[in-house]
């Protein structure tokens, strides 16, 4: 079976894997030559992972923010450029967190810790929070991650507030969800280091993500 826009043969298990994956991949791949963030580091990490995109604590700041442009949706062979996902956005902007890292903080332990989000989100759908790229500061130059904004906020906002209004047949579920996804990141090998309900997000107020 090919792919019907690119007639590239399938590689994986579904259309993502089939097809998508690696043709998108491939484009990545065609333009590392015209991009430099600045950082040698950053640049190989980036090209280590695009091709396969198949915690810790440090000291940083979160932001929320509209990301104008959106996601990338899929690649436009007629027009050779991308198109942008604008089905779970709003005038074609995306609301993300952005979560900036203090320039003390070793280079390494961020790639780290965007590595860790790279394995996790390949894993299991939704197991953690989408990590979309990274970026940076233009006036003072650190380093930014880019991820799927929480809007329903995390677990202690969400039992503050609706306390008398789950009951304990939703509350251990929340808690079997938790587990599950603890046994997951530990099967992986990865520790969270920073595991406290402020860390524990919701997107749909049905699942949860670490």
């Amino acid at each position: 079976m090919s792919c019907p826009k690119c007639s590239q043969k399938k590689t994986g298990p579904d259309f993502w894997t089939f097809w998508y994956k690696p043709r998108y991949s491939k484009h990545f791949q065609n333009g590392f030559d015209k991009w430099a963030s600045g950082n040698n580091k950053i640049d190989k990490f980036i090209q280590d992972v695009q091709p396969n995109a198949n915690d810790l604590k440090m000291f940083s700041t979160i932001h929320n923010a509209k990301w104008i442009n959106g996601t990338i949706d899929e690649w436009d062979i007629e027009n050779q450029q991308w198109k942008r996902n604008k089905r779970n956005c709003q005038n074609s902007e995306t609301e993300v967190t952005l979560k900036k890292f203090d320039n003390f903080v070793n280079i390494n332990d961020v790639l780290n810790e965007m590595g860790n989000h790279l394995i996790t989100n390949s894993i299991i759908y939704y197991m953690s929070i989408k990590f979309y790229g990274i970026t940076q500061d233009p006036e003072i130059h650190s380093h930014i991650m880019v991820l799927q904004y929480a809007k329903d906020g995390n677990l202690r906002e969400y039992v503050k507030t609706n306390f008398n209004n789950i009951n304990w047949s939703q509350k251990l579920y929340l808690l079997l969800e938790l587990s599950l996804k603890m046994m997951k990141i530990h099967e992986l090998d990865i520790v969270h280091q920073d595991f406290h309900p402020g860390n524990i997000l919701s997107s749909d107020k049905k699942s949860i993500q670490i």
